[in-house]
């Protein structure tokens, strides 16, 4: 492993701010003793030793009950526990890039995380007529998650010894957060002649992360499913084998984080008086009132099979709103508190599409082929942030992108400007550019609509061929690695002749707006490609198996896109959250894997 992202020690970062069209940088004034890294050589950067170990544990037992014939009860009890360590050594004299590094250093990380869960249900079924089917079931859920963290680090590592036993300057800090769901739920479910079918249900929730002031949620629910193509009415066809329509209708909720509605402190050492004494700093602001973030969708569709089944076609339209959304907002830092602590503020709006369609194209003793297309859209809008609807702007540097009311939830937004070759030298020049009066919405930072397409072919009996292609279109990326890169005098448009007067200008502009740096993030990739063979039941049973098969997958294989970064889904913000940009990034890796599958 070795480091990544906004990090002045990664190979990636040192390699992309490095200097490709001179072998010196005097317009800088640094010298290219790196041999055209910035920061760290590879072999430098190599000998910073990063580590991760992951162990998992999951188990479970489901108890199963039937005290009468109409009677069914159901107990699931659940334990997983996940152990990680991450460990890191700079060795001493190693790293130049200021003294504490060049001092080395050592951090340990241990974590855990367990997992508790615990339902039981009970279930009532009911021929209420000849027609009528009736299943009434009452249950109750508990989950527990539980995340403990011990971390230490120390600097000053003693020449010869590794990990935190070398170093001179220790420090230690430790994390525990607990957080608890109990819900109860009632679902009753009644079909007609096996081809209508109504289910409604209630549930009703408490969490240990809600705010003080506030109670329990309550999620109700209904839908409704018609075989209609089952009707004496409906006429026969014998293109269309069986359709079905749907509707539904409910809604569901989003817990706050663990520690988002409390007001803790931490403990900190403080210096005074020439020694380390006890003291505590703000945790969190705390939030007595916070509650969980509510969606209400519907959702309408159909699903035919065609041709004797031999094709199914789903397609579905949502409409979903999400209110009391989780923002967090800026505290002012005169009350005392320079945090931000979540509200629930926000309203935003999705609707939009999913199509499903699956193909039997071939079906013989030795040659099948199977073809699955799927498509999707999605229009989303912020309807609220306050009750003065004041945008929230946050994103890389604090200020490209904004949950504003009337556009897209987390969009990019930067001061537009136009710029004109007046010289006519083919150089564009700060004078030449005309900044706007004010930020302008660029696009929207997620996708809009994609697509994607698998076929799987079965042929001489033991072979089997899958390949997937993805598409996603419809937002941009904010190329943020170039535009740092601009910002250093070295990216291409900054050195290279003929680059366009557009490009010329982006570089200019780096400086003080990103708005040249927001890039069409679409793309189409062939996501994986694997071939497996399922060796002949004779070879299984020599050593006691049932089956026996080996796979080979080649994933990430080819993307076709036009954006100019490394790849088009970065994210140097890690789990997606809004906030997205290409900052130093490394790309999706290309993998292959083998894989020997056996059951017994």
């Amino acid at each position: 492993m070795h480091q990544n992202d906004n990090n002045d020690q990664g190979i990636v970062a040192s390699g992309l701010l490095g200097y490709p069209f001179d072998t010196a940088a005097p317009a800088v004034g640094v010298p290219d003793a790196n041999g055209g890294y910035r920061f760290l050589t590879p072999a430098q950067a190599f000998q910073i030793g990063v580590s991760q170990r992951i162990e998992r544990f999951t188990g479970n037992l489901n108890i199963n009950f039937r005290p009468a014939s109409f009677l069914t009860m159901i107990g699931t009890a659940g334990y997983d526990v996940t152990n990680q360590g991450d460990n890191q050594l700079t060795p001493p004299g190693v790293i130049p890039l200021d003294q504490n590094r060049l001092d080395g250093n050592a951090n340990a990380n241990r974590a855990q995380s367990f997992a508790y869960t615990a339902t039981f249900a009970t279930k009532a079924s009911f021929r209420l007529s000849p027609v009528i089917n009736s299943n009434t079931t009452v249950g109750l859920q508990y989950f527990k998650s539980v995340f403990q963290q011990v971390q230490a680090s120390g600097r000053k590592v003693v020449a010869g010894t590794s990990g935190l036993g070398g170093v001179v300057v220790p420090s230690v800090g430790d994390t525990t957060a607990p957080f608890v769901t109990l819900g109860g739920y009632v679902e009753e479910q009644v079909g007609v002649r096996d081809r209508l079918y109504f289910t409604a249900a209630v549930r009703a929730d408490k969490n240990s992360s809600f705010g003080t002031g506030f109670s329990n949620i309550l999620y109700p629910k209904l839908s409704g499913s018609w075989v209609i193509s089952e009707e004496p009415f409906f006429p026969r066809m014998g293109w269309l084998s069986s359709l079905r329509l749907r509707a539904a209708w409910g809604k569901s909720g989003r817990a706050p984080g663990t520690l988002d509605a409390l007001h803790f402190f931490r403990p900190v050492a403080v210096a005074a008086n020439g020694t380390d004494v006890p003291g505590i700093t703000i945790g969190g602001a705390g939030n007595a009132n916070l509650k969980p973030e509510q969606t209400r969708e519907f959702e309408t569709g159909f699903d035919a099979d065609f041709i004797q089944q031999r094709f199914h076609l789903e397609a579905t339209y949502y409409n979903k709103d999400s209110r009391d959304g989780l923002i967090a907002v800026q505290l002012a830092p005169s009350i005392g508190e320079s945090f931000t602590r979540f509200d629930n503020l926000g309203e935003v709006s999705n609707k939009g599409y999913e199509l499903l369609l699956t193909a039997q194209v071939l079906n013989r003793p030795n040659l099948q082929w199977n073809v699955t297309a799927s498509a999707w859209g999605n229009k989303n809008r912020v309807l609220k942030t306050d009750s003065i609807g004041t945008p929230i702007i946050f994103g890389l540097g604090g200020s490209t992108q904004r949950h504003q009311v009337g556009y897209p939830a987390g969009g990019y937004w930067g001061t537009p400007y136009t710029f004109a070759d007046t010289s006519g030298d083919g150089l564009i020049k700060p004078a030449e550019i005309t900044f706007g009066s004010a930020d302008t919405f660029q696009g929207s930072s997620v996708p809009t609509h994609g697509a994607s397409l698998s076929t799987e072919v079965n042929f001489l009996t033991h072979f089997r061929l899958f390949g997937q292609f993805d598409g996603r279109w419809g937002n941009k990326l904010d190329n943020s690695t170039e535009s740092f890169r601009c910002i250093f005098g070295i990216c291409r448009a900054a050195r290279a002749p003929g680059s366009s007067l557009a490009d010329q200008a982006a570089a200019i502009t780096a400086p003080s707006v990103e708005t040249g740096f927001f890039e069409d993030g679409g793309f189409i990739k062939l996501r994986e490609v694997s071939l497996t063979y399922f060796a002949p039941a004779e070879w299984a049973s020599k050593f006691g198996a049932s089956s026996l098969s080996f796979t080979a997958t080649g994933r990430n294989l080819v993307t076709w896109t036009n954006y100019r970064g490394p790849d088009p889904e970065v994210n140097d913000i890690g789990q997606f959250n809004f906030s997205v940009a290409d900052f130093l990034t490394q790309p999706p890796v290309r993998q292959f894997m083998a894989r020997v599958n056996v059951t017994f």
